[in-house]
């Protein structure tokens, strides 16, 4: 509307700019290549790559298994684990009603889903600290057991706290079936 007017232009790529989702998201960390591997080492991407793209890379998460980590227990490991949930249990995780739990809390993301069959509830460290969190007292979610983590495989995850206060560990993710 205003192609020559610096002032307006200035003013439209601002308001742009807060409206873009491009804010919110960032090339995905393929490889510790340039770019994060999302491009070609000639290519420079429009989107800012995360500087810790060198060690956090998918690359990185696959070759965990190589180095005496279970690859399950990988953030990426915990994430294709849950989606393929998602696959199989469409009747909570797509269909399911939804609530948060301790909607206020900093650091803490966490959920609870359910169906007339199952409820699942998802509780998330999205804190580069350990947190020792107590959200679900009082929300009227009892956990069963834990059926995943990306920190933990097999009997630790088992010994994690179903209720009271939980220890979750930096960016730590969990996965549980509700009683």
């Amino acid at each position: 509307m205003y192609p020559n007017d610096p002032d307006k232009l200035s003013h439209a790529r601002k308001v742009l700019q807060k409206k873009a989702r491009d804010n919110a998201r960032t090339p995905v960390q393929w490889s510790s290549e340039p770019h994060a591997g999302f491009t070609t080492p000639e290519t420079k991407p429009w989107m800012r790559v995360i500087d810790d793209y060198k060690t956090v890379n998918a690359e990185a998460q696959i070759s965990k298994a190589d180095i005496g980590h279970p690859r399950e227990c990988s953030v990426l490991g915990f994430w294709k684990r849950a989606l393929e949930f998602r696959k199989f249990r469409k009747d909570v995780f797509v269909y399911g009603d939804f609530q948060l739990i301790d909607p206020d809390h900093e650091q803490v993301v966490a959920w609870k889903r359910w169906s007339e069959k199952t409820s699942w509830v998802f509780v998330g460290n999205f804190s580069g600290e350990e947190v020792l969190w107590d959200g679900l007292r009082g929300s009227g979610v009892e956990v069963k057991k834990w059926g995943g983590s990306n920190y933990y495989h097999g009997e630790k995850l088992y010994d994690k706290s179903k209720g009271g206060n939980i220890t979750l560990r930096p960016w730590e993710g969990l996965l549980g079936l509700v009683v």
